[in-house]
């Protein structure tokens, strides 16, 4: 079964999952979005995606799962090196879905339309959504759809947000220093910019 959740921001909901399913390409690129924010907010997951082979086009339709987060995060193989055309691989995508369908079976889990996103594949958006309906018939799947950004989309829009205002102050001012200040933490919760502990617990970058 299959639940959409429009425009809410999922990196902030995991920790009320059994499970979280990304789909990333075979280039190691956890470069948008939610993918890239969960890597900053569990970076086991971008070592564990950096540790297999660039552009191995034999990882299509595997997955990398870590165990040592909660939740447990998989990393789902379905796409190639992100371009301005479709790069999903529908079968890859299918070969994904049905593995981790086996080994969560029961689970609550998250994702996103996997397949459809800029960030994984730009496949077909009512396919993709039906092919996960289809292979995750044991899952509690909460699908997030919401309007991916980029890194450097995010922080600009968070940027210029603050620069607006900042402008509008006086240099050296109480007033600007706070509103410096509260950009700087919004970069942080928003994953923008983090760093984790060896413990899995957040501290803040200086």
């Amino acid at each position: 079964m299959i639940n959409i959740i429009k425009d809410v921001e999922p990196v902030y909901e995991t920790e009320k999952y059994d499970v979280v399913l990304v789909g990333t390409s075979t280039h190691c690129m956890l470069s948008g979005s939610f993918q890239y924010k969960i890597g900053v907010k569990y970076p086991q997951v971008a070592e564990a995606n950096n540790k297999t082979g660039y552009g191995d086009l034999r990882k299509l339709g595997k997955r990398v799962t870590v165990y040592d987060t909660k939740p447990i995060i998989s990393l789902l193989y379905m796409c190639t090196y992100p371009t301005r055309k479709p790069t999903v691989d529908y079968e890859a995508l299918e070969k994904c879905l049905k593995t981790a369908n086996n080994e969560f079976k029961g689970k609550k889990v998250m994702t996103c339309i996997l397949g459809a996103t800029r960030f994984d594949g730009k496949g077909d958006r009512e396919k993709c959504l039906e092919i996960l309906e289809r292979c995750t018939p044991d899952l509690d799947v909460d699908v997030y759809d919401y309007n991916m950004l980029s890194r450097i989309e995010e922080y600009l829009k968070i940027r210029e947000f603050f620069y607006k205002k900042i402008i509008n102050t006086k240099r050296k001012s109480e007033e600007r220093k706070e509103l410096q200040r509260l950009e700087k933490e919004m970069l942080y919760k928003t994953y923008i910019l983090k760093k984790h502990d060896n413990n899995g617990e957040t501290t803040e970058q200086e």
